[in-house]
């Protein structure tokens, strides 16, 4: 990639088995690291050390497939206007 220039991507998201009522809504939160919980844990929570960040036992912040000279760098976003942005959710009929 050339700095500077702006690239599309699509973006995996982890699939899970939620299934959101009618309803309700859906947040998506981009963030340029993994998610940490910030509240205090219950004693079943704190056997956990991955419990509370990333995706339970899938951080992004291993030096063997991570390496920081390739995924240390900063990243800007662009997303709605001219950039559109999506994000695709399955539908479940009833």
């Amino acid at each position: 990639m050339t700095p500077g220039e702006i690239y599309e991507c699509d973006i995996e998201i982890v699939p899970s088995c939620i299934v959101v009522p009618s309803g309700w809504r859906v947040a998506l939160t981009v963030r340029g690291k993994d998610y940490e919980y910030e509240g205090d844990l219950d004693e079943f929570g704190k056997k956990f050390y991955y419990g509370t960040r990333g995706t339970g036992g899938m951080t992004h912040n291993d030096p063997d497939n991570r390496p920081a000279d390739v995924f240390g760098g900063k990243v800007k976003l662009h997303a709605g206007g001219q950039w559109g942005s999506y994000l695709l959710l399955p539908i479940i009929p009833e």
